[in-house]
């Protein structure tokens, strides 16, 4: 019964106006948008809140897994091997992207007109900017002179991670104690292996719930996007979202044609049997709520071995962040077309170097503070960020969607790259809620 309503709730052509009407009471209706915004935060609150405790069994899981697998080295060569080239190769099709489709548009002179206007601290950028945003951009330079290489990376309480949702303080706990754990196996060891495994698959069942939830969240988020967004900076922007969405279209069916080839089935076939996840990561825009779903799609439904998903699927979405680069490397392009900068060899080489550092040093940050990290990108081109950033904060609730939806599917992509299909899994697919074991 629950499955039933489960596939009508999550199907698309109930979504689809499910979507539309959020678009029209957000516009028509504004006030009912925001007032309806909390639903949203708490359906994220709920979804984080089992997420929290999932990553942290499962990713001890996996490093406890791999540490103790005979091919450890070769999992470890592969990972050091395909996330620098795949970073490498999203920055130069970003930027192949924005000189085919010019984020800042065409040179038609009213678009340019609006957009300066814009940059400038016209009014149009007042409807699109609150306090928070202004309030954000203040304190974007003490942020960014805070992205220490040992504060972002060392964990120096867990605890204090957890709560904060700081995702990659929690790999690298993770890492570490997974990787102590495999050393010390025992029967004891076996005990803690199998609790483990216990809470997660408590913690996927009670996600699998909450996705019943998902419409009525769904209308929520929407709603109160468009009403606090509205469609006057939208329409100026339009080139600039067209790029980054066709982008990562592009990646994603990428990503897709990957996991096919690995699965050995058609990317029909794999697009069908990652439903829930592509359904997750355009709706919920949180990749952490995406990571559950996604590993048990990857190896119940594609047949993935599940040592390695548990370990890469969250390890690929703090570290190799493939959303991030391509949407740094489009947002400097963008920028250098708007203050009129003439690109050459050195500008390009620039914007990928500092793009690829940019999108590694988003490690576990989201929404407006991923927007506030492409001042990495412009510092280096010698571009006045503080401008530019409010735009891209004021279309940002439609462009993470797709950039969540990106990161998602291309850490799947390199999942499926790095990690070998389960023989114990045909990939037919599996109807239990479950996670299978290898």
């Amino acid at each position: 019964m629950i499955a039933s309503i489960r596939k009508v709730l999550l199907n698309p052509l109930f979504l689809l106006p499910v979507v539309l009407l959020s678009v029209f009471v957000g516009v028509k209706y504004p006030a009912v948008g925001i007032a309806l915004s909390p639903v949203g935060s708490y359906y994220i609150s709920l979804m984080k809140m089992i997420v929290l405790p999932y990553l942290f069994v499962t990713i001890t899981l996996g490093i406890a897994r791999v540490a103790s697998n005979p091919k450890a080295a070769e999992y470890t060569k592969r990972i050091i091997f395909t996330y620098p080239l795949t970073l490498i190769f999203v920055a130069f099709f970003g930027l192949g992207i924005a000189l085919i489709l010019p984020p800042a548009g065409y040179g038609d002179a009213s678009s340019m007109a609006a957009l300066g206007n814009m940059v400038n601290g016209s009014s149009s950028l007042a409807h699109g900017a609150d306090e928070d945003t202004i309030s954000l951009l203040k304190t974007s330079d003490s942020h960014t002179e805070s992205l220490k290489i040992l504060d972002r990376f060392v964990p120096n309480n867990i605890f204090a991670a957890l709560s904060e949702g700081d995702t990659l303080k929690v790999v690298i706990f993770c890492i570490i104690f997974g990787a102590s754990m495999a050393k010390e196996i025992d029967h004891n060891t076996e005990d803690l292996f199998d609790m483990f495994k216990v809470v997660q698959a408590s913690c996927v069942q009670v996600i699998y719930w909450l996705t019943l939830l998902l419409p009525f969240a769904l209308f929520s988020m929407v709603s109160t996007q468009v009403a606090t967004v509205g469609v006057g900076p939208l329409m100026s922007l339009a080139p600039f979202m067209v790029t980054q969405i066709g982008g990562a279209l592009c990646l994603i069916a990428l990503s897709v044609v990957i996991i096919a080839a690995r699965a050995r089935i058609t990317p029909w076939q794999a697009a069908i049997r990652l439903h829930d996840t592509f359904v997750l990561a355009l709706t919920t825009q949180s990749v952490v709520a995406c990571i559950p779903t996604a590993i048990r799609e990857m190896t119940v439904k594609l047949g993935f071995s599940t040592a390695g998903a548990d370990l890469l699927l969250p390890l690929g979405t703090t570290i190799c962040r493939v959303a991030s680069t391509q949407y740094f490397v489009i947002g400097a392009i963008f920028a250098a077309q708007i203050y009129g900068i003439d690109m050459d060899l050195s500008k390009y080489s620039t914007i990928i170097i500092f793009s690829v550092a940019a999108g590694i040093a988003s490690s576990g940050s989201s929404g407006a503070v991923t927007v506030v990290l492409i001042s990495i990108v412009l510092d280096a081109l010698h571009l006045p960020s503080e401008a530019i950033i409010p735009l891209f904060i004021a279309v940002d609730p439609i462009v993470t969607m797709f950039r969540v939806f990106l990161l998602v599917l291309g850490t799947c992509a390199t999942t499926a790259i790095i990690i070998p299909r389960s023989k114990l899994n045909n990939g037919e697919g599996v109807t239990r809620v479950g996670l299978s074991t290898t």
